[in-house]
């Protein structure tokens, strides 16, 4: 995490901050101090081997931070041949399935360092939340829940005047 911070505080813009997040805990964004989802979620490394307990804390993490318009990227190196049996590849493409839609960036789009395939090559994974994830749905952020209310009064309130004013027009 020192490195991680240094790292941070050297290349990235202000505001930008390192947080440990442990998987699986409850209110992701209430430990992150965060009051809203984050467009931008980004890991590395984080997926090791073929563990789905492991995955099911990592899954709910991922949508816990989600919002409709989160991007999360996770980049991996791939450790084993896609098919051998401790794999991560059932992780990406089983095991959020369910919640995300999912796509990798092309190898070609890598820095001429990282263009390899198998074992030992650099994987990115490109994760959007399902728009029928009923979680995403129901758990909108603090911005979208008071623009939802504004608009609602805003409605009432022209009802309400519209329905005052077809009672004067009957007198």
């Amino acid at each position: 995490m020192k490195l991680l911070r240094q790292n941070v505080e050297t290349n990235a813009e202000n505001g930008a901050r390192v947080e440990k997040l442990i998987w699986g805990s409850k209110s992701a964004l209430k430990s992150l101090g965060l009051t809203n989802h984050p467009d931008l979620v980004m890991a590395s490394d984080v997926v090791y081997g073929n563990d789905p307990a492991k995955w099911t804390n990592l899954v709910q993490t991922m949508r816990d931070l989600s919002g409709r318009n989160t991007l999360l990227l996770i980049a991996n190196v791939q450790r084993y041949p896609l098919h051998h049996p401790l794999a991560e590849t059932k992780f990406y493409t089983e095991a959020t399935a369910t919640y995300f839609d999912r796509t990798e960036i092309p190898v070609n789009s890598l820095h001429p360092d990282f263009q390899r395939t198998g074992a030992g090559n650099c994987v990115i994974h490109v994760f959007r939340p399902r728009a029928g994830d009923a979680k995403r749905k129901s758990s909108g952020n603090a911005e979208e829940k008071k623009a939802k209310k504004e608009k609602k009064e805003k409605k009432e309130k022209k009802e309400k005047k519209e329905k005052k004013e077809k009672k004067e027009k009957r007198k």
